[in-house]
């Protein structure tokens, strides 16, 4: 039975997601028969809004948001950042999923039967006490090992 690692990083966040996968990478090695599992969650777009002029400016009407599509654009480019970041020879698979972070983290990690999530903190405010607040709710509610890399 493999030892699965679930890392969830924000793809906004390149500096942190470097980190959270180095350090991701690091605790792979460490294990027998490892599975590294990287996962980015694409946020909750706002009822009624037209995302064209939310992202590109654009007028004319209003457009349907396709969830879909957003999954796949948003995994081809998690597959292209894993790709520069993990080295050769680790070998991973990936996931987008939609909707709160926190929530989506744990439910991924509660169907895959996770022994262990590699999260990044970053951006705290003081009422979070020096944990990002979807960190924060991970580090709270998992059911697994959670290993916290900080900046």
């Amino acid at each position: 039975m493999p030892n699965r690692i679930l890392v969830p990083v924000d793809l906004s966040d390149a500096e942190n997601t470097e980190k959270v996968i180095a350090g991701a990478v690091r605790q792979w090695n460490t294990m027998k028969d490892p599975e590294l599992i990287l996962m980015t969650v694409v946020p909750e777009m706002i009822a009624g809004l037209d995302w064209r002029y939310a992202i590109r400016g654009e007028t004319g009407g209003s457009e349907e948001w396709d969830v879909k599509k957003a999954l796949q654009v948003t995994v081809d480019h998690l597959n292209e950042v894993a790709s520069d970041l993990i080295p050769d020879g680790v070998s991973f698979r990936t996931i987008a999923r939609h909707g709160k972070v926190y929530e989506e983290v744990l439910e991924v990690a509660e169907d895959m039967k996770v022994d262990q999530i590699v999260i990044g903190a970053h951006r705290p405010r003081s009422a979070d006490f020096l944990l990002g607040a979807n960190a924060a709710r991970i580090v709270r509610h998992a059911t697994c090992s959670v290993t916290v890399i900080r900046d």
